[in-house]
């Protein structure tokens, strides 16, 4: 059992690092294009598509964070432990829900494009 657990504590550890990873990645690059080019406006598309992205990554980071504080610190049968499962279940279902949205908008960005062409 121990060696589940720490085997899923360590894929845990992995997925934060990535997410903390891919939002600093998508900030940085958001950082450098308004560097050079100050005066650019994306579309409602491109705005909306980089908004799930960041929303992706942020709510796997919150759900990261409460289940990490489950883990790391005992905290069954009280007041923050029942906080601490219900903001990982929304961070879940958050994160899942951004998931799905994601190439549904990408089908429906190139839907409007082929009926505008």
């Amino acid at each position: 059992m121990a060696v589940a657990a720490s085997w899923s504590v360590g894929i845990l550890i992995a997925s934060a690092i990535a997410a903390l990873g891919g939002l600093s990645w998508l900030l940085y690059t958001a950082h450098q294009e308004e560097k050079h080019f100050p005066l650019r406006e994306c579309s409602p598309q491109e705005a909306y598509g980089e908004t799930l992205w960041r929303m992706i990554f942020v709510y796997w980071l919150v759900y990261c964070g409460a289940r990490g504080l489950q883990i790391a610190v005992p905290l069954e049968g009280t007041e923050l432990g029942q906080m601490c499962k219900i903001t990982a279940l929304l961070a879940l279902l958050l994160t899942a829900s951004s998931l799905l949205c994601l190439p549904l908008h990408y089908w429906q960005a190139r839907q409007g494009q082929q009926q505008l062409n």
